[in-house]
């Protein structure tokens, strides 16, 4: 994590997560556009901090970005348990406005990098549409990944060249974890755009419709069951024995180690 952007974190198995609201969040992604400081974003769920147990290069590659926010009521409600509360779920769906909105009003340009042919296109052409005056400096899908599930060097390398071409303030990257966080960390000081977020599979949500989760499923906080409904065969096991091992470790390990502090407040 990059000390040029300091703000408090809470300790989630392992897992830095990021105590920032979104008015500092804004504050913070204005700052290194208006600096051109190199800002990375990245977000963490059960399921990534789960895996980030049983693997240290993960837990790492995490840890190395500058913001970590929480994607998931389940790592919101860890943070509470362990006595550091975050703000509240931030994930990219909750973030649209933000990410898209104001560099709308303030002439930043954006692009978008991942998910399967097409639909980076497809999510430009709706936020464009939601936001007018959004500038979208390109698109490129993210399917570039080998038989081992890693990106070639020559494949990144003119991947980088075609981003920095096009300018973009903030870039979007969304090739899944972890080959997102370690494209972004592998490639942060040659990429020129100051702000980089991953998104996993992002795009397809905004390529959908511009709320993906009803307002339902956000004001009863469940998410992971709009989500399993809608893909049962890829999720059931990421929502059912994977969130059960999560929320277990969660459990034991504050029964183990206490509350981290029972002082100290979330940024908003």
């Amino acid at each position: 994590m990059d000390q040029r952007w300091p703000h408090d974190t809470v300790d989630v198995l392992g897992v830095r997560v990021s105590r920032t609201g979104v008015g500092q969040f804004r504050s913070l992604v204005a700052a290194a556009v208006k600096e051109r400081t190199k800002l990375t974003v990245t977000f963490a769920n059960p399921d990534y901090v789960l895996k980030a147990q049983k693997d240290p290069g993960l837990r790492d590659l995490m840890n190395g970005f500058d913001l970590n926010l929480p994607d998931g009521w389940g790592v919101v409600l860890a943070a509470r348990i362990f006595g550091l509360p975050v703000p509240g779920r931030m994930a990219n769906d909750d973030l649209t406005d933000d990410l898209f909105g104001q560099p709308a009003d303030e002439g930043w340009r954006v692009f978008l990098f991942g998910n399967a042919p097409g639909v980076a296109d497809e999510a430009a052409v709706n936020v464009q549409k939601w936001y007018p005056g959004l500038n979208i400096a390109g698109t490129q899908h993210g399917h570039w990944a080998d038989e081992h599930g890693r990106l070639p060097a020559e494949t990144a390398e003119r991947l980088v060249a075609e981003i920095n071409d096009a300018s973009p303030d903030i870039l979007h990257v969304g090739l899944g974890t972890p080959l997102q966080q370690q494209f972004v960390t592998e490639y942060r000081d040659r990429l020129t755009a100051p702000v980089i977020i991953t998104c996993g599979a992002y795009f397809e949500h905004l390529a959908e419709r511009r709320d993906y989760y009803p307002a339902w499923v956000l004001k009863l906080r469940v998410g992971f069951l709009y989500r399993l409904a809608r893909e049962p065969r890829r999720l059931w096991r990421r929502y059912t024995i994977e969130l059960g091992a999560y929320l277990t470790r969660v459990v034991l390990h504050r029964l183990r180690h206490g509350r981290q502090d029972r002082g100290a407040k979330p940024a908003a």
